[in-house]
């Protein structure tokens, strides 16, 4: 699928226009267009899409849909056209993470290697191993579990945006078991990363 993301007014979407925070380090861009054109339904889609404080996520407020060879549509060709599937794959180039220092900003989809993925692999397997006591100091434990709070903030607050189920995300995302999974974002809660972030699709979020 091919996906061009802008904002209200047509320009493309950079890291400056996340401008609204969520949580404790995610900014977002409140308002985009986006516009996905999918070569296997021969359809084209464009999407006004805004963050809803109630609902806790991005919902699409417009929609229209176009054929891409210009022939006729019908019924069922609409049914083909994913939403869901569209604000999911747009969504994360518009989420952007504090990293240490406050004016530096990277987005989730500039983080992602792959198509439907929101951390590269080799991200996810370093967070995902277990600092061991024995080869790690007191200051090395603690840089690895504050980096792991960073992919666990990201990763759920990016799934709640687009209302995916957070904790499936983190086990997918992080390569761990759904208790361990529990165990993180719990961690995360905890530890106050995942303020504003609770309530995916309106709907208290469980691990």
């Amino acid at each position: 699928m091919k996906l061009d993301v802008r904002t209200p007014e047509g320009n493309p979407v950079e890291r400056h226009d996340a401008s609204r925070r969520i949580g404790a380090a995610l900014w977002i861009v409140p308002r985009y267009r986006v516009i996905a054109e999918d070569e296997h339904t021969g359809l084209g889609s464009t999407l006004d899409v805004e963050y809803d404080a109630i609902e806790g996520r991005f919902v699409v407020r417009q929609a229209g849909t176009y054929s891409l060879s210009g022939g006729e549509i019908t019924g069922t060709e609409l049914r083909r056209v994913r939403l869901a599937e569209i604000v999911q794959a747009a969504s994360p180039h518009c989420v952007a993470f504090a990293l240490d220092d406050e004016d530096l900003f990277v987005t989730a989809a500039e983080l992602a290697s792959s198509e439907g993925r929101m951390l590269p692999t080799w991200l996810t397997n370093t967070l995902a191993a277990a600092p061991r006591r024995g080869n790690l100091s007191e200051s090395a434990r603690a840089e690895a579990r504050e980096a792991r709070l960073d992919a666990v903030q990201l990763v759920y607050g990016v799934a709640v945006l687009t209302g995916q189920p957070p904790a499936k995300a983190i086990e997918r995302e992080l390569n761990v078991a759904p208790r361990t999974a529990a165990q993180w974002i719990r961690a995360a809660r905890d530890a106050g990363r995942l303020e504003g972030l609770g309530y995916p699709m309106g709907r208290p979020a469980r691990p």
